[in-house]
């Protein structure tokens, strides 16, 4: 590594060079003066980047200080820093860039200025050495509401050795005077959307089903884990060291805990419970004991005299399930499940299993109301990249013996008490249907076409006998598959070069069809070289072709920006896949449609577990603007899965007891309820707005939806052609008191639907600030 010392000597010697006068002296100063620190103008460094790369100095030709990068390895490091700016308008960044050695993985690589995601009109790049020389950059900030300066050691691929820069200013060349007003052609009426664009994701991962969706209140019901273990939520007074294993498989899949003490009283409990008072708690006990256990006692609350208790009688015979009913004379954050065999012997547990009584079928009702609420047509499960590695067969038969798994697409346990009867009669009480995605990472052929009968074939097939056997006669029917899940990505289980992948998705996908033709096939694709391989070879194997995208806040921070990101998006992955249909001709009499089976926001603090981001109203805004664009783009996109539903990047948020519609959430339930579902043609000038119109299914209302994702409210001039609406609507705005607000348990209504009457006066409403809006008018009757 340079020493600092060396470094500080030449920063010494260009300071006094760097005296000559600036071109322009006009605008705001980016760079610090000679009395600040960086991060007093707000000035970051690369968070993963050594920290010894990155020193200041004070000029000595200017009162500014000269921010330095220095390495002398291949490196991609970067001074940056946001500054607002004013959308639609041109600005001018202009400072000094001095290089001293810079070298380049490659001839394109080396050091220079970059404005995050903004095209450069005029773009640099500086290698080996370079006396201080003035740099102007001139850019148009189109939809962005902000900007990213960037100083990199790392311009278009790593670089190494040092670089100065200094004397950083920003300039506004010019702005408009943003006026939105379009027109909207009632007779201009393009391809419906489809429902399916409403769709749900839900994964087996962190706390989206087990903590989130299912009632169950305990962990490690099955004993993955011995009692006492360090990773166990069970507590036991047995020494760990003389627990065995049964792992015989004569009952339960899974290994169980034997469990023996001398002492005559075998104790396990379970903490962290949160009881409601008066509230009726149900569930099982399942062990087998030997002769010398003569009795059992389970307790449910916190402290002794609050405790209630059940006591039973063992029964011999082989294994037992033991009802267990509670209902605490107290409510407790801590309660704790205790349960006490007495005499000398063995006992082997199986599983246990603890729930509020009001569960409806396994889920909690809270929950079930608000995915209701969303009203999606459609879920799509396992996975996501869990599918990868999961064997459907775990998840089902008796929930008590299906075993636990380490699974790890995520590094988590899978309980499989939710499989696939358990979500299929999640749909069925939500009123959805069934994507189901198969494995195509550890998985065969085989294994997805048992899947398939298992699911369609009638009692007279292998498959559908079993699925009878544990409870269900009549096929499923599912129609959407899934065939895998972003098997381009090296972090997916069974991961493989795309030439081969193509010909595993073609022997997965003829399986699956040879046990039901009519079954519709979702291929996994991904932009660019995979996308080419998967339509030349695959394109009889597949009905649709998915994508997936998530967004972060890896910009310069700007309301506007962050919110364009979600329907830029979608018009890129449109884009692309219009471009595969215009190279491959055998696509041309195909109606290969995209399924984006994953899209949302995906960045911040977990705070509700795994992925278990937070999102804000500027998310919501995101969000709405996704649905703005697919209304444009109606023709090629057949669905969408917002993902996830519960907890994990999920548009519900839980506690043990409580449940909310985070910002998104709401915006996917209001545009399910209101928006139109028939996109008419919108001309004219709507920035900074985003406006989108449709007409009702029945033809009876107009639907506009306009997102305001700035500070200000905006007047919107509508022009309506074809024919007249009444002047009197209704309006739904989703909002908050400011772009960075949020719900929680303490406050589900910071950010909200308000519904108000409206009347458009002079062709005119205006448009709250910070806020998503449908507007709904009725067509004047002909």
């Amino acid at each position: 590594m340079l020493k600092n010392n060396y470094r500080f000597l030449w920063s010494f010697i260009l300071g006094v060079i760097s005296g000559c006068t600036s071109p322009s002296g006009d605008g705001v100063l980016l760079s610090p003066s000679g009395q600040e620190r960086p991060e007093d103008k707000e000035w970051k460094t690369e968070y993963w980047s050594p920290e010894q790369h990155y020193s200041d100095i004070r000029s000595d030709g200017s009162d500014t200080r000269i921010l330095m990068i220095a390495s002398d390895t291949l490196t991609t490091d970067r001074w940056y820093r946001s500054v607002a700016v004013k959308p639609f308008s041109e600005y001018r960044i202009s400072g000094y860039i001095k290089t001293e050695n810079v070298r380049g993985e490659n001839e394109h690589a080396g050091a220079g200025f970059r404005l995050g995601a903004i095209d450069m009109e005029k773009d640099t790049l500086f290698r080996k050495d370079n006396d201080w020389t003035f740099v102007e950059i001139p850019f148009k900030t189109g939809a962005n509401d902000a900007v990213m300066i960037e100083c990199l050691l790392g311009k278009s691929g790593k670089a190494s050795g040092i670089v100065y820069f200094d004397r950083m200013r920003i300039e506004e060349v010019s702005s408009s005077d943003l006026k939105p007003r379009v027109k909207i052609g009632l007779d201009s009426i393009r391809e419906p959307m489809s429902p399916y664009l409403y769709g749900q994701f839900i994964e087996h991962m962190g706390k989206c089903i087990y903590g989130g969706i299912w009632a169950e209140m305990l962990r490690d019901r099955k004993f993955y884990h011995a009692p006492g273990a360090k990773r166990s939520p069970w507590q036991t007074n047995v020494d760990t060291t003389t627990i065995l294993t049964d792992s015989t498989k004569n009952y339960s899949r899974g290994n169980m805990p034997v469990l023996g003490t001398s002492s005559g009283k075998i104790v396990l409990t379970q903490d962290s419970l949160v009881l409601e008072k008066g509230e009726k708690y149900v569930g099982r006990i399942v062990f087998k004991a030997e002769q010398g256990v003569t009795k059992m006692e389970v307790s449910l609350g916190t402290e002794e005299e609050n405790k209630e208790e059940r006591i039973s009688e063992i029964t011999r015979g082989g294994f037992v399930k033991v009802p267990l009913e509670f209902t605490p004379v107290s409510s407790s954050k801590n309660g704790k499940l205790g349960i006490t065999f007495y005499g000398k012997g063995k006992v082997t547990l199986a599983a246990v299993s603890l729930m509020p009584e009001d569960n409806i079928d396994g889920f909690r009702p809270d929950v079930l109301e608000l995915m209701k609420e969303l009203n999606a047509p459609v879920y799509r499960w396992p996975g996501g990249n869990f599918v990868s590695g999961y064997d459907w067969k775990d998840g089902i038969g008796d929930p008590d013996t299906r075993p636990t798994r380490y699974e790890r697409a995520w590094n988590g346990l899978e309980y499989n008490d939710v499989g696939i009867h358990e979500f299929m009669r999640l749909c069925k009480l939500l009123g959805a249907e069934a994507n189901i995605a198969v494995n195509t990472g550890l998985g065969t052929a085989v294994m997805a076409a048992e899947e398939v009968e298992y699911f369609n074939g009638d009692v007279s097939t292998g498959m559908g006998k079993r699925r009878a056997e544990n409870g269900h006669p009549e096929p499923y029917d599912v129609k959407l598959w899934a065939v895998g899940n972003e098997m381009f990505g090296d972090w997916q289980l069974g991961h493989m070069p795309v030439e081969d992948y193509v010909k595993k998705h073609n022997k997965v996908a003829r399986a699956m069809r040879e046990v039901d033709p009519d079954i519709e096939l979702i291929a996994v694709g991904f932009p660019g070289e995979w996308n080419d391989m998967m339509y030349s070879h695959c394109s009889e194997n597949m009905t649709y072709i998915s994508e997936h995208f998530y967004r972060q806040d890896w910009h310069a921070g700007g309301l506007l920006t962050h919110v364009r990101q979600i329907p830029d998006a979608i018009r890129e992955i449109a884009d692309e896949h219009r471009r595969c249909r215009e190279e491959f001709p055998r696509l041309k009499n195909k109606e290969i449609k995209i399924a984006l089976d994953e899209w949302n926001y995906w960045y911040g603090p977990h705070v509700y577990g795994l992925l278990g981001t937070r999102y804000y109203l500027r998310d919501a805004l995101g969000i709405a603007a996704g649905f703005n664009e697919f209304s444009r783009q109606s023709d090629i996109f057949y669905m969408a899965n917002y993902a996830q539903t519960v907890n994990v990047i999920g548009a519900i948020k839980t506690t043990k007891t409580d449940s909310w519609l985070e910002g998104t959430g709401l915006a996917l339930k209001l545009y399910r309820e209101h928006f139109g579902t028939r996109p008419l043609t919108v001309k004219g000038v709507p920035q900074p707005l985003d406006v989108a119109a449709t007409l009702s299914g029945d033809g009876k209302f107009l639907t506009v939806s306009v997102i305001n994702a700035t500070h200000n409210n905006y007047p919107l001039i509508l022009n309506i052609e074809g024919q007249q609406i009444e002047s009197g609507g209704r309006q739904f705005s989703l909002t908050g008191e400011n772009d960075m607000a949020y719900n929680d348990e303490n406050n589900r209504e910071r950010i909200r639907i308000v519904q108000n009457n409206i009347t458009l006066e002079n062709n005119s409403i205006t448009i709250p600030r910070e806020s998503a809006n449908i507007y709904v008018f009725p067509l004047v009757k002909k």
